[in-house]
């Protein structure tokens, strides 16, 4: 499948088992492009300490216009949480760093560990991704890899701190024997999920 295509198919198991419409096309006042004080709250040191970790220009990043971010997708209901399907250009060298600033306190619905383990063995292959692609703030080779890890981090620290709760985040290996979407699919998914939701992922 093109890039993109497995999170829409997997989002769309994710509905039937959660038995709750996806909303893909959402918009949040706090989800925007750069890092400020009023929207990361108490994240924002860290937020600062991951943008210069990964050598990001903080006069473009604070200069760049203003745009919304997207999100895969968004459950309400009682879920009330962003849902992100991470596939393998996340897991790179940039992904791994930023893990590592991630304050004890922060409230996640998947492991860091088993992120990070993710990333150590999928890295070189997601650094090559789009290499030469570079972005405003991130102004270098290989600057969209470490962009795509900044954004990251928003998805992470920005729900919590503004009236949601923690994103649920899936990657492709979780859910590699998934290729239907039929009963037993749903089944699976909604285990892994359950697994999230219950408190087994940790820092």
């Amino acid at each position: 499948m093109a890039v993109g295509d497995r999170q829409r198919f997997i989002t769309k198991i994710l509905e039937k088992s959660l038995n709750q419409k996806a909303e893909t096309d959402c918009r949040f006042d706090w989800f925007i492009n750069r890092h400020t004080e009023s929207h990361f709250g108490k994240y924002f040191k860290d937020i600062q300490k991951i943008f210069d970790g990964l050598k990001g220009d903080l006069f473009a990043n604070q200069s760049k216009r203003t745009s919304f971010l997207r999100c895969d997708a968004y459950f309400g209901g009682k879920y009330n949480f962003i849902f992100e399907f991470d596939e393998f250009q996340h897991f790179s060298s940039a992904r791994l760093r930023t893990l590592d600033y991630y304050p004890k306190r922060t409230k996640l619905n998947f492991s860091t560990s088993d992120w990070k383990k993710y990333c150590l063995a999928n890295r070189q292959k997601a650094d090559r991704y789009r290499y030469s692609k570079t972005t405003v703030d991130f102004d270098f080779e290989g600057g969209r890899t470490a962009q795509r890890a900044y954004l990251d981090c928003f998805r992470d620290f920005l729900p919590t701190e503004n009236g949601l709760n923690p994103t649920l985040r899936i990657n492709e290996f979780e859910v590699a024997d998934i290729i239907l979407n039929n009963k037993e699919s749903q089944r699976k998914l909604k285990m892994l999920v359950e697994d999230k939701l219950n408190g087994k992922a940790s820092l």
